[in-house]
């Protein structure tokens, strides 16, 4: 069983290393200038650049709209969405926000430029967590904020957004993904659990599956598509459900996630046959067989065994129903539906002369020839069908030099 513990140590990893990366925070805090002399000045003054319409439009509306102080002006604009703050660390926040420099405490939450010169904390990060009960409660999102300062009274915007809306704003992923520095050491592990624990070594001779094009390519397709299927959800249901909870049956996002997860199992259960794979040895010895498949070590006299029979390990057709049917949505699923059925794999079925009935594949396995002769030579009948492909197997097969 070493072989199958080994891949599904990887597989944990790699869903470790998953979560790390795309793991989000669940709300985020928006901050920006507001200039409140460029707002009032705009509010009285021709738009430049307008034309047409839009030009009369503003002409009309500020001809119609009685003039008033500034003062009055910021007042009736901030009515009812209006935050004081004071002490610490509201002068670093608004220094750093109002006048922007690589040297700010808080650069590197700046976002990127889709929504305007923003910067980003998380919703649990002081001295937020107050101010953003009191807006879910009211179920709103935006106040301004209102610092005094030497210079004189400064505003900022802030937003409560969503992980959805916060990611298509360009919020840093430090700020938005804590823990994706961390998900470099799971792979690490797991790509050190796969290459550096030991593997069972065999004499020469022993029939065994060819390690590159049985094993490691189906591994490393296995481990890439089934990662692929985990994190899809955790990307894509942030943004749909704009919530960091992917696993969430009321708002829908369980049932989202566990469609995609369903996928990745498909491709994940590469991982048993690959397994078996690599487990498989066989040693031809004088009057016996050494047989080891995964979990199983036996010995096999050849006098025990009373006939030999043909066995299928195709695909199960519920798992290519599975992906025929995903296929009608993902042309990708059906290209591996489509391969799935194609293969033909099989494999030869021992019944012994107390009942007992022992299984391994045989096909696509260099020296399987070797094994039908044995059991030629010991006169061992076989069943039509296993004569049928035994034939096939041994006119493929080299011929030996003489």
């Amino acid at each position: 069983m070493r072989e199958l513990f080994r891949r599904l140590g990887v597989l944990t990893l790699l869903f470790l290393a998953v979560v790390f990366n795309f793991t989000v925070r669940d709300s985020f805090v928006r901050l920006y200038r507001v200039d409140m002399g460029k707002e009032y000045r705009s509010a009285y003054s021709g738009s430049q650049g307008t034309f047409g319409a839009m030009a009369a439009a503003g002409t009309f509306i500020r001809s119609n709209t009685p003039f008033m102080p500034i003062t009055e002006f910021i007042d009736s604009k901030t009515e009812n969405r209006l935050i004081v703050v004071e002490g610490e660390p509201w002068p670093e926040i608004f220094a750093g926000v109002i006048s922007p420099s690589p040297k700010s405490p808080i650069a590197w939450r700046e976002a990127g430029k889709n929504y305007g010169q923003s910067f980003y904390f998380h919703g649990e990060e002081a001295p937020f967590p107050p101010m953003v009960s009191e807006l879910a409660e009211k179920d709103e999102s935006f106040r301004y904020l209102k610092y005094f300062s030497a210079a004189g009274s400064q505003f900022l915007g802030m937003a409560i957004e969503g992980p959805g809306t916060a990611l298509d704003n360009g919020v840093p992923p430090a700020v938005a993904r804590p823990f994706r520095p961390l998900a470099v050491w799971p792979l690490l592990l797991g790509a050190a659990l796969y290459l550096f624990l030991p593997r069972k070594k065999h004499p020469a001779g022993t029939i065994v599956y060819p390690r590159w094009s049985a094993v490691i390519l189906p591994d490393i397709l296995s481990f890439l598509m089934t990662g692929f299927f985990l994190g899809l959800p955790m990307v894509l249901a942030v943004h749909i459900f704009n919530s960091s909870s992917i696993l969430d049956f009321r708002e829908g996002s369980a049932w989202f996630t566990l469609m995609f997860w369903l996928m990745g199992l498909i491709f994940a259960s590469i991982l048993y046959w690959s397994a078996k794979y690599a487990s498989f040895a066989l040693q031809i010895l004088p009057g016996e067989m050494h047989l080891e498949t995964l979990g199983k070590q036996l010995r096999i006299s050849f006098a025990d065994i009373a006939s030999a029979g043909f066995e299928d390990y195709r695909t199960p057709r519920w798992l290519r129903t599975i992906l025929f049917i995903a296929g009608l949505a993902n042309w990708r699923m059906m290209g591996q539906a489509l391969l799935l059925s194609s293969r033909t794999d099989w494999g030869m079925e021992l019944t012994l002369r107390n009942g007992e009935t022992v299984t391994f594949l045989c096909s696509n396995i260099p020296g399987a020839d070797r094994i039908f002769k044995a059991l030629r030579l010991h006169k061992v009948p076989f069943s039509q069908e296993l004569e049928r492909m035994t034939s096939e197997t041994d006119e493929n097969a080299p011929k030996e030099k003489n």
